[in-house]
């Protein structure tokens, strides 16, 4: 089963999911790389030449690939901008939600240019961003957790919950 860890841009699904795969045991992949690895291109380069949309075609499509591995998969901040990514997270059901307050958010994403939705936007149109998503976050989640918090915390919290189950 794939453990996916979605959440905003800057929430910490790379460096929690990093570390929760140690932990278990388990492969780790970042969607956003996978898709710059799979198209030789960054997100920003498909951004600028062939938009928003395309790279959503593509990450709709790496997702897919991804989510009949036994992973710990971190998407990128706006898989929930597409409605069959949804479908297709709820049918996997072991979505982990990170998330911490909009300032802390914005101080780990401000001047990323890696980051093509955040690149040279203001806090309020970030903060109108991140409100747009929280619900199809909250949506898709199995459960949510504070990342805020240290990455150790973190990934204590997932494991009680994976241990559980």
């Amino acid at each position: 089963m794939t453990i996916v860890l979605v959440g905003f841009m800057g929430a910490g699904k790379t460096t929690i999911g990093r570390r929760l795969a140690q932990v278990l045991g388990r492969p780790f992949i970042d969607l956003d790389s996978y898709i710059v690895e799979k198209n030789g291109r960054t997100i920003t380069e498909i951004f600028e030449s062939e938009g928003e949309e395309k790279f959503r075609q593509l990450e709709s499509h790496a997702l897919k690939a991804c989510l009949s591995q036994d992973i710990v998969l971190a998407t990128g901040g706006g898989i929930v901008e597409v409605r069959d990514n949804i479908h297709m997270l709820k049918e996997n059901q072991l979505n982990i939600w990170l998330d911490t307050d909009i300032d802390e958010l914005y101080s780990r994403i401000m001047g990323d240019e890696s980051r093509p939705n955040a690149s040279g936007q203001t806090f309020l149109q970030i903060k109108k961003l991140y409100n747009s998503r929280v619900s199809r976050y909250n949506e898709i989640a199995f459960m949510q957790v504070d990342s805020s918090q240290s990455v150790d915390d973190c990934v204590r919290e997932i494991m009680k919950i994976l241990t559980s189950l």
